[in-house]
């Protein structure tokens, strides 16, 4: 009578150790879907980064760019014109009448 007994525990060890290594597949299984979906989600958001990383440095050159422009005698000589209306003495200046 021992015999059915000791199958019925032999059994139920069995078991037990099958749910367990269920279990830990299971958990592993989720674990590398959600690092995967991580993964993804950052791949995405290096991308967008890296985007705006290339459009700063678009602005920083232009910036520098403008710069070295305001640096010059050309923008001195720009500046004079268009805000303050200023000419060489032997230029003549052509204004658009108003319209009104």
């Amino acid at each position: 009578m021992k015999k059915p007994n000791s199958k019925r525990r032999r059994h139920t060890g069995l078991y037990l150790v099958v749910l367990l290594v269920g279990i830990f597949v299971a958990s592993l299984a989720i674990q590398g879907y959600a690092l995967s979906s991580n993964c993804d989600r950052l791949q995405a958001e290096q991308a967008e980064l890296e985007a705006k990383k290339r459009d700063l440095e678009e602005q920083k050159a232009e910036i520098q760019e403008k710069a070295e422009y305001m640096k010059t005698d050309q923008y001195i000589e720009d500046v004079a014109r268009e805000k303050l209306g200023l000419a060489y003495k032997d230029e003549i200046i052509f204004k658009a009448a108003d319209s009104e």
